[in-house]
């Protein structure tokens, strides 16, 4: 934006479609770990740009996104109960969790 670049530009520039570079833009799909040396060589990004742009990549590889449009109501709660929670969670039942939804698995 910056540099007045079409979206369209550098989605050619990335080699990928301006559909997909849009949801990246909006935070619906996350940053390609190879734009990261893609776009720094294209843009001739600085050491303060390209830490911005790092400090992106993985704080949109870090989050996860939980749809909860299509859940019943008991879903929804447990969700938003286990995100609000999730920090505090001991250890051990970490694991009992995790020993659960194992065994949904299989």
């Amino acid at each position: 934006m910056d540099l007045g670049e079409l979206l369209l530009n550098m989605a050619c520039k990335l080699e990928v479609s301006p559909a997909f570079l849009s949801s990246v833009e909006n935070g619906k799909r996350k940053i390609p770990e190879n734009w990261l040396s893609k776009i720094k060589k294209l843009y001739k990004l600085n050491d303060a740009q390209v830490a911005k742009m790092k400090e992106a990549f993985y704080d949109s590889n870090n989050e996860v996104e939980i749809g909860l449009e299509n859940l019943r109501e008991n879903q929804r709660n447990l969700a938003i109960a286990f995100a609000r929670k999730l920090e505090t969670i001991p250890d051990q039942d970490i694991h009992k969790i995790l020993r659960i939804l194992d065994k949904e698995k299989n």
